[in-house]
């Protein structure tokens, strides 16, 4: 018979890890089947969408329209784990406008979509898609 000796840091590891793993199966109070926890909906929503413009944009274009939608339920967690709350996503239209109608210029129009995530009334993530969480 073969005796497998491991070191004493391999065997605190290993305990280490089987406690971690029960810990992670053990909660307070665990939910029903398909019942989604989910933070409450964002307040304020607009004022925080358009502040997070105005401090990541250097010299914003003069032209341009921030068009900020409903929040709608998120499907991503956004507390840092996959068992997180679910937050609420956000969709925002930032639209930029160069030259003057009916003027010499062209007239370019770019719109990017963007989707803000919250968790509560804080932005967890932003995203270019929906489908992609933060």
């Amino acid at each position: 018979m073969t005796r497998l000796t491991l070191p004493a840091t391999s065997s605190a590891l290993t305990a280490l890890t089987c406690l971690a793993a029960l810990a992670g199966c053990a909660s307070p109070g665990q939910l029903e089947q398909g019942v989604v926890d989910r933070t409450r909906a964002p307040v304020n929503y607009e004022t925080t969408i358009n502040s997070y413009f105005a401090f990541t944009i250097k010299n914003p274009p003069k032209n341009r329209k921030v068009e900020v939608s409903a929040p709608l339920p998120g499907g991503c967690p956004v507390g840092g784990h996959p068992s997180s709350e679910r937050g609420w996503v956000v969709p925002v239209r930032y639209t930029t406008f160069s030259g003057v109608p009916g003027g010499k210029d062209i007239l370019t129009i770019v719109t990017r979509e963007y989707f803000f995530w919250f968790r509560q009334d804080t932005i967890a993530g932003v995203t270019p898609k929906i489908e992609i969480c933060p």
